[in-house]
């Protein structure tokens, strides 16, 4: 019985890729997304469930948990509210967020047709504003975009979030996934933690470190944007469960985990759940066979049954959202304000890159932490 070895992608965690070495989670702290839509997954709910609430701006209606029901809108809203504060449940813990004792609020913005228009965006942080103290909400997570290229403080959704952070909401936006293209709103939001992306080659080498072709920018108002950069490729994200993409991953992963001599047997009863090439039957050798397994798993980016990797600030933005808890969870006194500052000083730019699309660099998660420890005690002092 021969074996051959495993040709999933191996991602690295987050925590690995940040060289986090805090201990803090989150604990105690709510973050909303505002995204495309949610489904309950079990990396927000078990063993505990940490899901607050679901609204739906599309449908104006409150429920305790999102749908069961996957939609096409429920990916990425998903993948980002994990991302943000999800425990690696179905990962044994390994892909898991930094914030995964965090709480969520989660709030679908996706209508049916696919499209995310600018009032409904508007409509999700007025509700925020309006409940942000009755669900105890700290951190706002934005990884949608509004239609417009409006720089002005006058636009609505620039409007609404500068009024959520002067009541001590940190609203964290992705930059964008194009450095051709200007920025819209949210990232161009004067108090919004704006997050460009970092490729770091699924590698904790930083020599390795380059630049993801992200958004950036002045503003009207020059304002430098992004202000940070985080991890934007090769990021582990769930496999929505009970989708025709979760079972061909599980199959996808046992076909390439079987001995040589299984690989055959076994292939004909389950290749219809899979878009393995019906050619894989005229194969000769095992080897040609595990190559296509293996080029389908690259297709679809699988690294797990349960897991694939994702790319875009779409998911850099919920990292910081993770690092914002942490260090909310260790001083709640401080202020988004407070928490920029803390943010930009502890980053660590990339030599021989433009700063204008790094901002002031890589985001740290210990040092960003460590200094929010350090003014708490000021605080308390002063106290």
């Amino acid at each position: 019985m021969e074996f051959s070895l495993p040709t999933i992608f191996p991602a690295l965690s987050v925590q690995s890729r940040l060289r986090s070495t805090t201990e803090y989670s989150g604990k105690g702290v709510t973050i909303a997304l505002i995204d495309s839509g949610f489904v309950q997954h079990p990396d927000l709910m078990m063993p505990n469930n940490r899901i607050k609430l679901y609204y739906d701006a599309v449908e104006n209606t409150e429920q305790p948990l999102p749908p069961k029901k996957v939609e096409h809108y429920s990916w990425h809203g998903t993948m980002t509210a994990c991302t943000a504060a999800g425990n690696g449940y179905l990962s044994r813990n390994k892909y898991s967020s930094l914030a995964f004792d965090a709480e969520v609020v989660l709030i679908r913005t996706m209508h049916d047709t696919g499209d995310i228009p600018t009032a409904t965006i508007v409509k999700a942080l007025e509700w925020c504003l309006e409940h942000h103290k009755k669900y105890s909400i700290n951190i706002i997570n934005l990884s949608v975009y509004a239609d417009e290229l409006d720089h002005t403080l006058e636009h609505p959704v620039t409007a609404t979030i500068e009024k959520l952070v002067s009541k001590g909401v940190v609203v964290v936006a992705a930059a964008g996934n194009d450095s051709r293209i200007p920025m819209v709103p949210p990232a161009v939001s004067p108090s919004a933690i704006t997050v460009g992306g970092l490729d770091d080659k699924n590698s904790i080498n930083i020599k390795d470190d380059t630049l993801y072709n992200s958004s950036f920018g002045t503003t009207i108002h020059g304002n430098i944007k992004p202000e940070v950069i985080a991890p934007a490729i090769w990021l582990p994200a769930p496999i929505l469960l009970n989708t025709p993409t979760q079972r061909e991953a599980a199959i996808l992963c046992a076909l390439d985990a079987l001995p040589d001599d299984l690989l055959p047997v076994i292939l004909p009863d389950v290749i219809h759940s899979t878009h393995l090439p019906s050619n894989i039957f005229f194969a000769k050798e095992v080897k040609e066979i595990r190559v296509m397994i293996s080029q389908r798993l690259q297709q679809e980016k699988v690294i797990s049954p349960y897991y694939k990797h994702v790319d875009g600030t779409s998911f850099a933005a919920p990292i910081v959202c993770s690092i914002v808890a942490q260090m909310l969870e260790v001083n709640p006194y401080l202020m988004p304000q407070d928490i920029k500052e803390q943010l930009v000083m502890t980053a660590q730019q990339l030599p021989g890159f433009p700063l204008e699309r790094q901002g002031y660099g890589v985001v740290q998660p210990t040092l960003a932490v460590e200094k929010a420890v350090r003014s708490r005690k000021e605080v308390l002092i002063r106290l």
